[in-house]
């Protein structure tokens, strides 16, 4: 069992320091109403029974729950500081709960209460995207938008006649199904001269 604590304490002290290191964004796993939610949301209340149950499914709570699960059993068990393998076990599985439970507990908590729902067309409408894909009239590109603190990406078309190049700034006008229409921030710079 010695092996199975080790191998968790590493994966999970991995995960946990790529994302302190990398910045951690858990985006676009749901469709809610046609728009991309973030995956850490949970719906409804936040002390919920379903917003708990949802929280066993984020990447957040099972790097929590590796770290310290391998953590406490690799201690329990390694230095003989229990009498059983099986309270070694069970110890080590409440600690890795209540780490990863905690984790996303206090991570909702820091977002604060309008992330606990899905976001709605007046998240997207106005706000402004950087093009990812590039596209123009009748072609289908993707953009990126911050949402509730989150990085989205979408799938975006032009609601007139504009090219959008790689790193333009576009202006979200509509949401349509699972993407969004968006226009010019500024004018054509044609059109100037």
């Amino acid at each position: 069992m010695i092996y199975v604590y080790l191998f968790s304490l590493v994966l999970g002290g991995v995960l946990v320091g790529a994302s302190l290191l990398l910045g951690h964004h858990e985006t676009g796993a749901g469709l809610e109403g046609g728009i991309l939610s973030d995956a850490g949301d949970v719906p409804g209340a936040a002390g919920s029974i379903e917003g708990a149950l949802v929280s066993f499914m984020t990447v957040r709570f099972w790097t929590f729950f590796l770290a310290f699960f391998g953590l406490t059993g690799l201690v329990l068990d390694g230095f003989a500081l229990v009498s059983s393998g099986v309270l070694a076990a069970v110890l080590s599985i409440g600690m890795g709960l209540f780490a990863g439970g905690g984790a996303s507990w206090a991570m909702s908590l820091a977002r604060g209460g309008d992330t606990q729902s899905a976001a709605t067309v007046k998240d997207y409408v106005g706000k402004s995207a950087r093009v990812l894909v590039g596209f123009g009239p009748g072609t289908t590109g993707k953009v990126r938008m911050e949402i509730r603190g989150n990085s989205i990406d979408l799938l975006a078309t032009s609601v007139d006649d504009a090219s959008f190049a790689v790193r333009d700034e576009a202006l979200v006008v509509d949401v349509d199904g699972n993407g969004v229409r968006v226009a010019r921030m500024e004018p054509d710079r044609a059109s100037r001269t």
